[in-house]
């Protein structure tokens, strides 16, 4: 089996509060293969992008490891850093507090080679920074602009383009078409899907979307409260389901098929539980219309089907 370019053990991530410690990402397994896409989906406050930020390293893990290319990077110190977040980038939510106001489009992309000095000629760097915002499809008479005087769209091609200016493998997308437009989605997810085929790129799918999930990704891990519930293949997630909260998450998408007009409705009751110093057991099972005796128990992710894999102790 080839090494995954990105892979995770046990990785954690705690924060300290008044009230106690708060378990934003618990015990979360993942591979992400050479060319590959991972979707992680989840509703708000699960801990999606606090995932994709430890991953990188932009915030401290509690526990764990981060392995790129099978090396574990949370050892590195931070001039070792240095050289690996030239191959580890990440596009931002919002593509307007993202980038600095007061910056051309010109120098916002330029700005990642001189922090990381990958290149010293002004000529050199003139004309890569040229061609990596045609291949965003940047207009070059659009290099002379501020943020403010760009929508939406072209924003967030400017923060993709800063990212692929230092050329990486591996890109974090944290909601990255989640403010926009959705004709704007489309030409943004397209882009990101011909980047890839192009430049073998990895990506990180972050969002909440299960439309725009399906499109993108090869694999989707579904989160809840930190932990991840069901892990499989994009296909067998919308063809065949297994966790109560992931057959939620695709029931509540809208549909115009009238022929599932009389479908099965699988509701979501009470509240989501305190991320808080968490009792053991499901997280889920407050409001999952299945949950038994056994949910209070630990519920580790097994393989409910083959590379299916569900942490529910009514699935298993």
């Amino acid at each position: 089996m080839p090494t995954p370019l990105i892979e995770t053990v046990n990785l954690r991530k705690y924060f300290r509060t008044g009230k106690g410690v708060l378990h934003a990402v618990e015990d979360i397994n993942l591979k992400i293969d050479p060319g590959k896409t991972l979707g992680v989906v989840g509703e708000s406050g699960c801990g999606k992008s606090t995932l994709g930020r430890t991953i990188l390293r932009l915030q401290p893990a509690t526990a764990g490891q981060v392995l790129y290319e099978g090396e574990d990077i949370l050892k590195l110190n931070k001039r070792q850093m240095r050289k690996i977040h030239l191959n580890m980038q990440m596009v931002f939510q919002d593509p307007y507090s993202s980038l600095d106001p007061r910056m051309s489009v010109r120098n916002l992309v330029t700005e990642p080679i001189e922090v990381c000095g990958t290149m010293k000629g002004k000529g050199e760097i003139s004309d890569w920074v040229d061609h990596i915002m045609e291949l965003c499809g940047l207009p070059l008479d659009h290099a002379n602009l501020y943020p403010h005087e760009l929508d939406g769209g072209l924003r967030q091609r400017v923060g993709l383009a800063r990212a692929m200016v230092l050329s990486p493998k591996f890109i974090v997308c944290d909601e990255p078409v989640s403010a926009l437009d959705v004709s704007i989605q489309a030409q943004i997810l397209n882009l990101l899907m011909d980047l890839q085929e192009q430049q073998g790129l990895s990506y990180m799918f972050i969002t909440h979307d299960l439309c725009v999930v399906k499109h993108i990704s090869d694999e989707i891990m579904v989160m809840y409260m930190g932990q991840t519930v069901e892990y499989a293949k994009a296909a067998d997630i919308f063809a065949n389901p297994i966790h109560p909260y992931t057959k939620a998450l695709l029931q509540s998408v809208p549909t115009i098929d009238l022929s599932r007009r009389g479908r099965e409705r699988f509701t979501l009751k009470g509240e989501v539980s305190n991320p808080i110093d968490p009792a053991p057991g499901c997280r889920f099972a407050p409001r999952c219309p299945y949950a038994c005796d056994k949910c209070k128990e630990a519920c580790e992710l097994k393989e409910a089907a083959p590379g299916h894999l569900v942490a529910c102790a009514m699935c298993q």
